[in-house]
């Protein structure tokens, strides 16, 4: 199914879509919603908004056993005309305090995470293992250089998603402290036609491979390097256990997450404000979660 992801008008009244495409998006921003009978996938896991008004999330393609739901659901039979086309409005929300929210027709309010924060960049994820998880406030964002087109000069932040082509696989986001929270040498960060990873010499870039561009580097050289995500939300480029390159952002200990962004930028979110799982520690991003909830 394809992953169409909508922007919230400031007016709360209508609805502007921004994406269409077959990619695997598993990453919503704040002020982006999902609509009725649209997703989040990641792999073999699915966040799915229902037209029933029910946020659900399938594993492994068993569609017929919701791992988690937000028990959302309008029945048919409410007594208010074709409840069908009617529900067709409900719509999950990442607001500005972090908070996520499953709306009716903009004004009702069927479900909410209950867990809010001051005002922020914040970012809902379907990770790898099909755990669900807002990540907030941005604490860093990478300065890209402006891109020239055509001789008119732009900036790197777009209004719309550029997914790959149709059928390819990506990955966009680095997890602190688990196998998932490094970057190593030959590897790369892919998000349409962005890519993050190091150069010659251990020089960490973002490039435009459409137009050969280098919209941001660390400018840093080694013989051998990697890039790590720590639980406290920093970014080093390291040789061995020497630090080559820092963003100098720290936070509290928890966890973090390192997104290349559709409009090429590369930003760290966290810590961990809300999940549908409990985790035994900060370090088992990928573990199997002792308890189900959604609070």
């Amino acid at each position: 199914m394809a992953t169409v992801i909508l922007l919230l008008a400031i007016t709360m009244i209508s609805l502007v879509c921004i994406v269409a495409g077959t990619g695997s998006d598993y990453v919503l921003y704040n002020g982006e919603v999902l609509m009725a009978g649209q997703n989040l996938t990641n792999g073999s896991h699915q966040l799915a908004m229902q037209a029933n008004c029910d946020l659900v999330l399938y594993h492994s393609a068993h569609y017929d056993k919701p791992v988690w739901k937000s028990n959302s659901s309008i029945s048919r039979g409410d007594g208010e005309g074709n409840n069908y086309q009617r529900n067709r409005s409900c719509y999950a929300v990442l607001k500005q305090n972090g908070e996520l929210v499953v709306r009716r027709d903009v004004h009702y309010l069927l479900w909410t995470s209950a867990k809010k924060a001051k005002k922020g960049k914040y970012v809902l994820l379907l990770d790898p293992a099909g755990h669900i998880g807002i990540y907030g406030t941005r604490r860093w964002i990478s300065n890209n250089h402006r891109e020239t087109e055509q001789g008119q000069e732009t900036t790197a932040l777009s209004s719309e998603r550029h997914n790959p082509a149709l059928g390819s696989t990506w990955d966009y986001v680095l997890y602190s402290s688990s196998s998932h929270g490094r970057l190593t040498a030959g590897t790369k960060l892919k998000y349409g036609e962005y890519e993050l990873g190091f150069n010659r010499h251990c020089n960490l870039a973002i490039n435009n491979t459409v137009t050969g561009k280098t919209l941001w580097q660390t400018n840093t050289s080694a013989d051998t390097c990697f890039l790590e995500l720590d639980s406290n939300g920093e970014l080093t480029v390291k040789h061995a256990s020497q630090r080559v390159w820092s963003n100098n952002k720290r936070g509290d200990r928890g966890r973090y997450v390192a997104v290349l962004g559709f409009d090429g930028r590369f930003a760290v979110y966290g810590p961990l404000l809300w999940s549908n799982v409990k985790f035994d520690d900060i370090s088992s991003n990928f573990a199997m979660p002792t308890d189900e909830s959604s609070q």
